[in-house]
């Protein structure tokens, strides 16, 4: 199977300045790195979403249209994800036009691999992100036509990770807004197809890594967030070799580097969560009951 090479960039939030969002960097930002994308050898980039720091309308839509102009510099092909501060005053048919392309969910084959782009709704609700019943479907769809190893690329991540530390999504008024309230739905629909070995996200302004189920979940830094490297935008966009293993490179002033194995199609982990899943003898029998009775033992010594 031939090697795959993607550049991911995220995250990008050209703009006025807002808080630690550098958004009068941005341009500059994304100019340079498209001069790197252009001399990579990279074989797709990837944008994963919040393109603008939204404003008003007619702000958005400008804005917007500055950054297709920058990537009209990129000579490698490419796909586009909507993130939130996207669709935060314009409509998805507003993005559209702005952007010159479609931003349903799609999907397609490279290198023998199976890549979904998947635009899951990214509309700020009451109580946080919620995956559609039709946004699931449509993934169960698209997981069950491919017998390829899969990436799934979206904008928010999906795998609940600890937002401890962040400055946006640990505490305050975003502080639901780290994830989808119903990702591990969409976990399980990617877990039982069996296929999807890596998923990859932007929208947290860091560098994340979990590995759940054999599947690593990677979070890609924003291109001008600076709560990690203040006074400083990070200036990050990542990298991503997939041959024998991964290797996924994030530069830029809060650099990070993971090298992660690739399960084969249909393994799963030994799991008390899923029913019907074979357990080794030792997790329900003699050491397991050791350590209730111990358990037990302190409860009743508490009392």
């Amino acid at each position: 199977m031939a090697g795959l090479r993607l550049a991911f960039i995220t995250d990008i939030h050209h703009g006025r300045d807002l808080g630690t969002k550098l958004g009068t960097q941005a341009l500059p930002l994304l100019e340079r790195f498209g001069t790197w994308v252009n001399d990579a050898g990279i074989d797709l980039v990837v944008e994963l979403g919040d393109r603008i720091n939204d404003w008003d309308n007619p702000t958005d839509y400008r804005n917007t249209q500055d950054v297709a102009a920058a990537f009209a510099a990129v000579s490698v092909p490419r796909v586009h994800i909507l993130g939130n501060h996207d669709n935060f005053d314009l409509s998805r048919a507003e993005s559209e036009a702005a952007f010159q392309q479609s931003f349903a969910s799609h999907s397609r084959d490279l290198n023998g691999r199976h890549l979904v782009f998947w635009n899951a709704d990214t509309r700020v609700r009451p109580g946080g992100f919620e995956i559609g019943m039709e946004d699931l479907a449509w993934l169960e769809a698209d997981l069950a036509r491919t017998e390829l190893p899969t990436i799934v690329f979206t904008h928010v991540p999906l795998d609940s990770g600890s937002m401890i530390g962040n400055l946006y999504f640990e505490s305050g008024p975003a502080a639901c807004l780290g994830t989808y309230r119903n990702a591990a739905a969409a976990r399980a629909v990617i877990e039982a197809s069996g296929k999807v070995f890596l998923c990859v996200s932007g929208h947290t302004h860091w560098n994340m890594r979990n590995t759940i189920d054999g599947i690593h979940y990677v979070t890609i830094h924003s291109l001008t967030e600076s709560f990690t490297t203040w006074p400083h935008a990070t200036g990050a966009w990542g990298f991503c070799s997939i041959d024998e293993s991964i290797v996924v490179e994030v530069v830029g002033r809060d650099p990070v580097r993971h090298v992660l194995p690739i399960k084969p199609m249909g393994h799963r982990w030994v799991s008390r969560s899923r029913p019907g899943a074979p357990l080794p003898p030792a997790i329900d029998g003699h050491v397991a009951e050791r350590y209730r009775r111990a358990l037990l033992g302190e409860a009743a010594a508490a009392e």
